[in-house]
Order: C-alpha cells, then structure tokens, then sequence
C-alpha cells in the first residue's frame, strides 16, 4: 500500500527530535519516524490532517491512526502526545516533517 518513494535530506531543526511529543509514522514501515512536532495546546486533529497534507504528496486517499489501530478524525478535537500513522490507498512522497509546527 503506502511508501514512501524519496525523501528530501536532513534539514536542521530548531525543536530537536527529544523534544517531541508526536511522532509520524507510514503504517508500513513503524520502526522509522518521518517526523515529529511538539504539541502544546491548541492544536486539533483537524489541524495535523492540513499539517499532513502540505507536507505529504499522496497519490490516493489517507487517513491518519493512532496507537491502538484507532482511527483518528478529522475534527476539533485537541490533537495528543503520541505516535501516528499514515494510512494511504496508494503511494506517497513526504518532506521530513523537522519543525514544520513548532508550538
């Protein structure tokens, strides 16, 4: 299903991967971060989706789950620490995400 097909390289960041509370993963592939972000309050899950789809190039549809194969919505709910998947119908191309939402 989903893979990743090329990234870009290492670009510095000025919130360390440390200091991350929420990870992103591709489903396929768990054991390697593409990226992270400190979350604070104030952002929602709403907010991560339009995060996701500026940074992610997707050729089909995706959606994004949590820990426990939980589907995470699109909604207002206030996005929480932890780990996220990207589920997607077909192939993806992504920027790593270092610090595209520092809070």
């Amino acid at each position: 299903m989903s893979s990743p097909t090329s990234t870009a390289s290492d670009h510095p960041s000025t919130v360390p991967p440390q200091f991350w509370n929420v990870y992103i993963y591709d489903a396929n592939d768990t054991a390697a971060v593409l990226g992270g972000i400190f979350v604070d309050k104030g952002i929602t899950n709403a907010n991560f989706y339009s995060m996701v789809e500026i940074l992610v190039i997707f050729s089909g549809t995706f959606f994004l789950r949590g820990e426990g194969d939980t589907q995470i919505e699109k909604d207002n709910h206030l996005l929480q620490p932890g780990k996220y998947y990207i589920v997607a119908t077909g192939r993806f191309l992504y920027i790593p995400f270092y610090n595209w939402a520092a809070k």
